[in-house]
This record gives structure tokens, C-alpha cells and sequence, in this order.
């Protein structure tokens, strides 16, 4: 392993990512402009990177069938690994690390924010200050699963929704400050639902730009509230969460254009605001149990 003093790496010029690695993600979330958290595909050769220190959060999900044996220095202490599928790595923004490996491997790296958790932190566990515990290997199915999900957006190549994404980064957030920060705090619970006026210009501003490409932060921003306290509030206020209950009024605008228009599905998802007709026939059937067409034969 290197003595040389680490390299700082900033990852939101995709071509800083070859100070460290041998090739250029597969894919990346660059271009798609998610706010608080970027993401990278990787297949990458057997390799030995530098010791460096990314400027984000890392948190790598492997997920190769294979096993591939890591040697691994992680905040001055060494590791030797065997990474399997769904194996996940903590890698705090600033820490040191360095790893090789032995063959090929494939891998997705969630790169979050600081600031983006530290504003988490603020409203949920009344603390400024987040440190995240570096984590060797480790199974943790809800990283994997949120992870999953996260690339299936970043492949869809923006064709969900970022009021999705942002959702995603907050149940990654709260993960982490609730099982990886050094001083682990009960979050703080929020009680009787958004106030009527705020939730009807949240629902007023959700009716009248529906049919774009919404995000949390644009909907709270309406009613002067924080992407999370405002989540957790309209949850408790509707019963489903912001993005559920965008998805419903889609649904529901769609099967309205269907019985009244002769508008084609796919025109009418995009009237509705879904990227294609496939995604709105999946939504569709999951809140109707039937799909677009079906329903308009049935009129």
C-alpha cells in the first residue's frame, strides 16, 4: 500500500473518478441532477487504487455473484475481505481508504452529500454535527435495497421521478444516522399532521404541475417547510407519503382521460406526467389491478 499523502477526490466531475479507479463508470447520475446524492455503475479490473479521500460519503453495494477477495485500509486500519452480493462499505467523506482487489468486480457507489445529511441530522435528531463510523464489509439488506432501487433510476436514464429519488435519499439518510453515526440518537417524531392551509397548497401546487417531473424540495418549498419535516407531516396528514400520493393523482388523471378523451396511453402518460406508457401501465395496474387498456375496454 502507498505512503503517499492521499489524494482528495471530488466526484462530481465524473472524470475525477479515474484518479482512483481504472475505468469510467457505466453509468452515472450526472446528467439526471439529483439533488443531495450522485450515483456511479462500475466494472472494474483487478486493481489497486491510491490511498485517497473522497469529499462525499461512500457507500459502495457489490453486487457480483462471485466472490472477490479485498485488502482493504479503511481510517488507518486494514482488513482482509471476501465481497459477495449485497455486500456494503462505509466510506465517510474525508476519510482515508485504499483497497485492492483481485479480479473483476462490479459494483455501485451511492456518493451522499454532507451537508444534504447534516441537514437530516438537524431535524431529526436536534444535532449539527454527524459523524458516520467508517464500516468494512457488511450485509445491511436495506443499503442493498435502496442501492437496487437507486440504480434502477440511474438506468431508466430519468424516466421515474425525482420526487422518487428524493424519498430514496431520505430513507438512506435516516439509515445512516440511525445505525452508523458516532453518537446514535432516537429521531424525533413529529405529531398532528400538516396544518389544512399548508396541505392544500401542498396539494394545490402538486394538482397544478403534475404532469412535471415534481421533487420534494420543490413541493416543501411551497408551504416553507424542509423536504423531511414536510414528508413525515403530509404522511401523517393523507396517510400515504408525498410520492404515493403523486403517483395516485396520475392515476387517476389518466383513468379520467381515458373515459373522456380519445387519446392514445401512451400520449395520455405523458399528459399525466409518467415518462412512457410502460411506466404508467406498471402504476396503473398497481393501485386499479388492471392496465390502461383494459380499463378503457371496459367503459
Amino acid at each position: 500500500m502507498s505512503e503517499l499523502k492521499p489524494l482528495t477526490v471530488e466526484v462530481a466531475q465524473e472524470e475525477n473518478i479515474l484518479q482512483v479507479l481504472a475505468r469510467p463508470p457505466l453509468r452515472s447520475s450526472q446528467p439526471l441532477q439529483w439533488q443531495g446524492i450522485y450515483v456511479q455503475q462500475h466494472h472494474q479490473p483487478a486493481w489497486e487504487t491510491p490511498e485517497y479521500r473522497y469529499t462525499q460519503h461512500m457507500i459502495l453495494v457489490h453486487h457480483s455473484e462471485q466472490l472477490v477477495q479485498v485488502e482493504r485500509v479503511l481510517d488507518g486500519r486494514r482488513q482482509r475481505e471476501q465481497l459477495g452480493d449485497g455486500n456494503i462499505v462505509i466510506v465517510p467523506a474525508t476519510v482515508a481508504h485504499q483497497v485492492s482487489w483481485n479480479q473483476e468486480n462490479t459494483f455501485t457507489l451511492l456518493f451522499l452529500e454532507p451537508n444534504h445529511l447534516a441537514q437530516v441530522a438537524h431535524e431529526t435528531v436536534n444535532s449539527d454535527r454527524v459523524e458516520l463510523i467508517p464500516q468494512f464489509s457488511s450485509l445491511d439488506p436495506l443499503i442493498d435495497q435502496l442501492g437496487q432501487a437507486l440504480r434502477s433510476e440511474m438506468e431508466s436514464q430519468g424516466s421515474g421521478s425525482r420526487l422518487f429519488v428524493d424519498s430514496l435519499t431520505t430513507a438512506l439518510s435516516i439509515h445512516l444516522l440511525r445505525h452508523y453515526t458516532v453518537r446514535q440518537q432516537p429521531l424525533q417524531t413529529h405529531s398532528g399532521g400538516l396544518p389544512h392551509r399548508k396541505l392544500q397548497q401542498a396539494i394545490n401546487y402538486i394538482q397544478a404541475y403534475l404532469a412535471q417531473d415534481l421533487s420534494l424540495e420543490e413541493i416543501a418549498s411551497t408551504v416553507e417547510m424542509s423536504r423531511y419535516y414536510f414528508a413525515r407531516l403530509f404522511k401523517q396528514s393523507m396517510g400515504i407519503s408525498p410520492y404515493q400520493y403523486v403517483l395516485q393523482q396520475r392515476v387517476e388523471q389518466a383513468k379520467a382521460l381515458l373515459r373522456s378523451s380519445s387519446l392514445s396511453i401512451a400520449e395520455i402518460a405523458h399528459h399525466v406526467g409518467f415518462a412512457d406508457q410502460s411506466q404508467l401501465t406498471v402504476q396503473f395496474r398497481k393501485f386499479t389491478g388492471t392496465t390502461p387498456l383494459d380499463y378503457r375496454k371496459q367503459l
